[in-house]
């Protein structure tokens, strides 16, 4: 299991340039660290988590990182030219040297989104398939000729080539058949810090349902806050944990959307890495017996920058070395404090 940092560029202080220097310090100390991957969230119209441009932030993300591993979590392709996003992403993993990962998805269920970029959102999901159809044919292929409902391309050559070959792709999709594209041409599968464990497990299963053998390699997103114990991490999170819902339940308000029960404090509370130490490496190994994980992908659950990079901090040098044991240490004996 790998281990890295989600990044969807919180902006408490209503300062863009302050929040994109936090958010590049936290990924330069998570590489410090030895976490193997950062990647960035795609977000619109939304001055609370801003990063819309996704793929100008690999790019700069490219230019100052040497070693970590860089994933766009996800690129919403319903919204994009496809020929563009191949020129893009084959362009950040030259600039990377290799490190770029490919994650895409349909965008959630956000009306702005789809009123903004004129997509129907009954089409979003086959737009977005397609797309991804085209881009990869591009980044393989040296000339592609392409006629879909949505997208056309006659004798197309992209450069640069991508290092990669292939590059790696994930889909974020809990939906039958796109689990099942996913599965058929060997893509992995993302889950967002909201997914209930029942889902990702699902579609842990429909994967390799569809692909006997296959490994859908899944990427999953969970807030994280450990400490001593599960009430210092409470003080912490709990805060960040109930604006974040706050937050979210204004947006499906305000646009339409829909309800937001995904979005409960106490929900995604049980759906997150928070607790004391023990506690959250229980809820790892949990997670990895039932879904096999390829990436653990920690968004620290405080607002504070400081307090995000310490928490990290005891990820690397308290969490990990316990799941590479197997589990918390056992508790102490009388016989150990024996003279």
């Amino acid at each position: 299991m790998r281990v890295g940092v989600f990044c969807t560029y919180e902006n408490p202080l209503a300062n863009y340039k302050a929040c994109f220097d936090s958010q590049t310090r936290l990924i330069l100390h998570a590489e410090k660290l030895g976490f193997e991957e950062a990647w960035v969230a795609e977000h619109h119209f939304n001055p609370d988590a801003a990063s819309p441009s996704i793929l100008v932030l690999l790019g700069h993300l490219a230019g100052v990182t040497t070693r970590i591993r860089l994933g766009s979590a996800a690129v919403l392709l319903a919204f994009r030219d496809p020929i563009q996003v191949a020129e893009d992403v084959a362009t950040i993993d030259v600039l990377s040297n290799g490190r770029f990962d490919f994650g895409v998805a349909k965008g959630g269920p956000f009306q702005l989104q789809n009123k903004h970029f004129h997509v129907e959102k009954a089409q979003a999901r086959e737009q977005t398939l397609e797309a991804l159809e085209l881009i990869h044919r591009l980044l393989v292929e040296e000339r592609v000729s392409f006629s879909g409902a949505y997208y056309q391309a006659e004798d197309v050559s992209i450069c640069p080539r991508p290092l990669q070959d292939p590059l790696p792709t994930w889909i974020a999709t809990a939906t039958p058949a796109a689990i099942e594209y996913a599965a058929n041409r060997g893509f992995g599968l993302m889950a967002a810090s909201p997914f209930s464990l029942e889902r990702v497990v699902e579609a842990a299963q429909a994967y390799r349902a569809a692909c006997p053998g296959g490994d859908p390699r899944m990427a999953l997103a969970r807030f994280y806050f450990a400490a001593p114990t599960r009430k210092a991490a409470l003080d912490e999170a709990l805060p960040f944990i109930r604006r974040f819902a706050e937050r979210m339940r204004g947006i499906f308000l305000a646009q339409g959307s829909g309800p937001a029960a995904n979005f409960d404090p106490e929900e995604l509370l049980g759906r997150s890495l928070i607790g004391s130490y023990d506690e959250v490496v229980e809820k790892i190994l949990d997670i990895d017996r039932q879904v096999k994980l390829g990436s653990l992908l920690l968004k620290p659950a405080t607002a504070d920058d400081e307090k995000a990079m310490r928490c990290l901090d005891d990820f690397a040098s308290i969490i990990r070395p316990r799941l590479a044991a197997g589990g918390p240490p056992p508790p102490a004996t009388l016989e150990e404090f024996a003279p």
